[in-house]
């Protein structure tokens, strides 16, 4: 399965749910913080809880790095998209 469907569409999910619930700019950052904890919740839950699978060396930081803010990114861009229609109307 890919990985990266679910990211980007709870990410767009909670950003435009914290793009309508929030007022103001701290709607940008809750937009963006809560993808990004969830990519680590994920990927540390699979590090620490799931069992074993072999493999080399641990990359979640890594895939923290790309995934994590990529999901921030898309968090935060759904949040502002909502915030300019809400705004309009």
């Amino acid at each position: 399965m890919n990985p990266w469907i679910p990211i980007v569409v709870l990410s767009l999910i909670a950003g435009a749910v914290c793009g309508f619930a929030v007022r103001g700019r701290l709607s940008l950052l809750i937009a963006a913080l809560i993808p990004w904890f969830g990519v680590l919740a994920w990927l540390l839950y699979n590090e620490y809880f799931v069992p074993y699978q072999g493999g080399g060396a641990s990359m979640w930081p890594v895939a923290q790095l790309f995934a994590g803010s990529a999901a921030a990114a898309i968090g935060l861009c759904a949040a502002a998209v909502v915030r300019a229609i809400r705004n309009r109307a």
